[in-house]
């Protein structure tokens, strides 16, 4: 790791990450080994108009995870990382002016159909239309639509992850890659307010820019409480899945896709041209920390491993896997409202063929499901290095084994590493300047097994899953 100066150099870095199923605060060293951690899960409720993300316990379990750890290890930086597709609107109090969203809400057909009429196209947003309230364009829109004596009462526009850190005591700043993320409120060709911002007065709102590793300010003395030993510096904060992708750019890796897993799995590709893509597969631009453009390809897949295996509690066989090739045994997309990498699939879920109901069937056949998918996804963005598997799906060994043979051109590596998110969030509390500093990945490549018949399973199971869209020439 390149040496810091004393001053920079943390005792303890605490990364506050808040997901869509789980929240944690991880304690790490200088030196990113894990020292410990915390965990709840991230409340949601159903509101008035919307599902709504409980922001209040989410703080407060921070606060307090913050002081418990720095009991550990006194705490010197604090690096707030969040799920992309939530926008909070603060009034002049600090507070939400309208209840944060969740963006597992069903917009109502005339607020959808109103959105889509405004929203900005491709050619500037690189995001296509999404279901549900998947972009921060639509959170917004309907927020102002439905309630708008309250919305106008907003005086500040922030991503969730640098809401947390605000909350925190810092200062209210927005950060590049948790404004382009799931967004339509940039302008991905300028870095720019989006021509809807700018139409809709919502541009005024942004807080103003600062970069993921920069210091917004100190935990909050009411938080901190007498005890706390740490200087409590409060950076800036980052996206999720970049915080992820940072990790491997400060691993040495230059050319690859990464794959970060999880409910959703984003693939990031490191040279993929977006301007050559094809939107209807779900592919958008993000920009990294360095404010970069990216291209990413996007899969629903936790959420629809979950769906097909029916959240049966069991290993996936890989014998059992090569049993379902030979008996066309398929799950058919997709089995949630995202079609993915398969447009007009959404919600067309089902599978196919002499399936033997068990617990360890259903979780095998949602593994080869995931891969497939997956492969999809790659294909999309022309995905040609090496491919990075990072989270929950880097355990997934059928789900390995059957993406590895079906990329036979690329390397399919698995990472070792765990919490990859909040390990590349917390690169930036190493990283002052904002020079990466180098750190070592471990990973393994997973063998590739015989799976006799894939490559025609795959072409029948592409002709039966009734995608709207044709695959790239």
């Amino acid at each position: 790791m390149r040496k810091q100066e004393q001053h920079d150099s943390p005792r303890g870095i605490a990364v506050v990450d808040v997901g869509y199923t789980n929240s944690k605060v991880i304690l790490y060293d200088s030196s990113l080994r894990v020292v410990s951690e915390r965990k709840r899960t991230s409340p949601h409720h159903q509101g008035s108009h919307y599902r709504e993300i409980d922001t209040g316990p989410i703080i407060a379990f921070a606060a307090g995870a913050l002081r418990e750890l720095d009991r550990i290890l006194p705490i010197d930086r604090i690096v707030t990382s969040a799920h992309g597709a939530c926008v909070v609107c603060l009034g002049a109090d600090g507070t939400p002016a309208v209840p944060v969203m969740d963006y597992m809400s069903e917009p109502p057909p005339a607020i959808e159909a109103a959105y889509h009429a405004a929203m900005p196209g491709y050619e500037e947003s690189y995001s296509p239309p999404l279901p549900m309230a998947l972009l921060h364009g639509m959170q917004l829109f309907w927020q102002q639509k439905v309630l708008t004596d309250a919305f106008a009462r907003t005086t500040v526009i922030l991503p969730l992850m640098q809401y947390v850190g605000f909350a925190l005591g810092g200062r209210a700043v927005t950060e590049v890659s948790s404004m382009s993320c799931q967004s339509h409120l940039v302008d991905m060709r300028t870095g720019g307010p989006s021509s809807l911002a700018r139409t809709l007065g919502w541009d005024r709102l942004y807080a103003p820019i600062a970069k993921a590793w920069e210091v917004i300010g100190t935990l909050s003395p009411d938080l901190r409480g007498e005890a706390f030993r740490g200087r409590g510096e409060i950076l800036a904060g980052v996206h999720d899945s970049n915080a992820n992708l940072l990790r491997y750019l400060a691993g040495g890796r230059e050319h690859f896709t990464l794959l970060s897993t999880g409910t959703w799995i984003i693939g990031f590709d490191t040279d993929a041209d977006i301007t050559k893509l094809n939107p209807a597969r779900d592919i958008v631009a993000n920009k990294n920390v360095f404010g970069r453009t990216v291209a990413s390809c996007r899969f629903f897949g936790g959420k629809e491993f979950e769906l097909v295996s029916q959240g049966a509690a069991a290993v996936p066989s890989l014998e059992l896997a090569r049993e379902m090739i030979a008996a066309d045994v398929m799950a058919l997309p997709s089995f949630s409202d995202s079609g993915g990498p398969m447009p007009g699939t959404g919600l067309k879920g089902r599978i196919t063929g002499p399936f033997r109901e068990s617990p360890e069937a259903r979780v095998t056949i949602a593994a080869l499901y995931c891969a497939l998918m997956v492969a999809e996804s790659l294909d999309a963005i022309a995905s040609a290095h090496e491919v990075i598997v990072d989270g929950p799906f880097s355990q997934n060994e059928v789900f390995l084994a059957v993406l590895a043979a079906l990329r036979p051109g690329q390397q399919v590596l698995a990472s070792e590493e765990r919490d990859g998110t909040a390990a590349g969030a917390a690169c930036l509390a190493l990283m002052p300047d904002g020079r990466l500093p180098h750190i070592e990945i471990s990973m393994r490549q997973p063998g590739r097994a015989e799976l006799p018949g894939l490559a025609g399973y795959q072409e029948r199971w592409r002709q039966r899953a009734g995608s709207d869209n044709s695959r790239p020439a």
